[in-house]
């Protein structure tokens, strides 16, 4: 069950209104680190969504998972399909998406929640 989900769309909105009006360059917004690059390239999850800056159909999304329980697995990527089997395994996750254009570098936090094994 997922609990807490916060969308970070009012962030980007002011952050690409910020490029498009010139207090920040597309370089300080295009800054992924590699890892997320490649992370996205290998097993991002695509969007139906361009790019925002470059326009790229290389918009994917990179899903990370934390909790106490999951131990050294905290921190990995993981696909949003096995979310609901990791919560029955590991308790409760919190969850984080991040966009990350594989082309320009652009990225941006999308969502976090956190995903509560249900009772019973």
């Amino acid at each position: 069950m997922r609990r807490g989900r916060i969308d970070y769309r009012m962030a980007r909105r002011a952050l690409l209104r910020d490029v498009e009006v010139g207090l920040r360059s597309a370089r300080d917004v295009c800054d992924a680190h590699p890892d997320l690059v490649r992370a996205g390239r290998n097993v991002g999850e695509p969007t139906e969504d361009d790019c925002p800056i470059c326009d790229a159909a290389d918009l994917r999304l990179v899903t990370y998972v934390f909790g106490r329980q999951i131990g050294r697995h905290s921190g990995r990527v993981v696909s949003r399909n096995t979310l609901g089997v990791l919560t029955k395994r590991y308790g409760d996750l919190n969850v984080y998406t991040v966009e990350v254009c594989t082309d320009c570098g652009w990225h941006h936090l999308r969502e976090s929640f956190w995903m509560r094994r249900e009772a019973g």
